[in-house]
């Protein structure tokens, strides 16, 4: 019951700043926001379990515990975690746990994803931007982050760009 245009797609990793940076500045703003379902896609990126998924070798996380190399998650999002599965498998706004899938609100399912990232070693970002005092966002984002000095809340194109320079 989804479709997916093509300016919706995931991005695999790359090293291609052209090609990222086009995608993003590609994107658009609408609907609501299942942020579970961007932390699991962080998630799934940087942990190696999920290569089988991945286009390619190329695309292929690398093994945790790989010399040299951080693994950093940086979720951003306006925190509203408003839409998820319902036991139908349709999205819905309404954020109340018993309608999803598995009894958990969008913004239970990303803390809890969060907590498997930390878990593996991964460290996690979070960026709200946008919030407007939205509380289940601070909070979702504030235990998702690594440490308070890991959340950013931006309400400005200046404190956006400010937090990024600082991560």
């Amino acid at each position: 019951k989804c479709s997916t245009p093509a300016s919706g797609e995931m991005t695999p990793l790359k090293n291609d700043k052209a090609a990222i940076l086009s995608k993003i500045q590609n994107l658009t703003l609408g609907g609501g926001t299942a942020g579970h379902l961007g932390t699991a896609w962080a998630y799934y990126f940087l942990s190696p379990e999920w290569n089988g998924v991945m286009p390619s070798a190329a695309n292929h996380a690398a093994a945790y515990g790989t010399e040299k190399l951080k693994k950093i998650a940086i979720l951003m999002t306006d925190g509203e975690y408003n839409y998820q599965y319902d036991s139908k498998g349709y999205s819905t706004s309404l954020d109340v746990a018993g309608n999803s899938a598995n009894g958990l609100t969008s913004a239970q399912q990303a803390v809890q994803l969060c907590t498997n990232m930390k878990a593996d070693g991964i460290e996690v970002y979070t960026v709200g931007f946008d919030l407007d005092g939205n509380q289940t966002a601070i909070d979702t984002l504030a235990s998702c982050a690594s440490g308070s000095d890991h959340a950013y809340i931006a309400d400005n194109g200046t404190a956006l760009k400010a937090a990024f320079r600082d991560i």
